[in-house]
């Protein structure tokens, strides 16, 4: 078990290592640059007009209006027309169990896939692995009555 924990802690050393060096960072920028890419440079600045082109003041022209656009109150949602609907105790019981079975039915679609959502709780389980891992170290007076038991017992 002592292996196990030197071997557990030494691997977890050199990922912390490994992380820390790829954290480096080379400056390219600091590095001297071959000649044939100064010379390469140099040659492309060279041959860089000394004004840019002029500028083509069609390419902004404003667009004409639309003639064909509704007016702003016709892009609305329509409104339906209002109906004057005369409550009786017949279709005041048709209601309630219409609302009562999409409630009912509501209920069932949430309770079909209830298993499915149960998650797992990442901590419980680092922390499961850990004590698994490291068990409980026993006091030296454990120790010693462990002994003193067991040599009770094979006595």
């Amino acid at each position: 078990m002592v292996k196990l924990r030197k071997l557990f802690i030494s691997l977890f050393l050199l990922l912390m290592a490994a992380m820390a060096g790829a954290q480096v960072h080379d400056d390219v920028g600091k590095q001297a640059l071959p000649d044939s890419i100064r010379n390469d440079y140099e040659e492309w600045l060279r041959n860089e007009p000394p004004r840019p082109a002029p500028h083509d003041s069609t390419a902004l022209r404003p667009l004409p209006p639309r003639i064909d656009m509704p007016e702003p109150r016709e892009l609305g949602p329509k409104k339906a027309p209002v109906s004057v609907v005369i409550m009786t105790p017949k279709l005041r019981t048709d209601m309630q169990l219409a609302y009562q079975s999409h409630w009912l039915e509501e209920q069932r679609k949430a309770q079909v896939g209830g298993a499915m959502t149960i998650g797992v709780n990442p901590l419980s389980l680092i922390a499961w692995a850990v004590k698994k891992i490291f068990p409980r170290r026993k006091s030296k007076k454990q120790r010693q009555r462990e002994k003193l038991k067991q040599i009770i017992d094979n006595y």
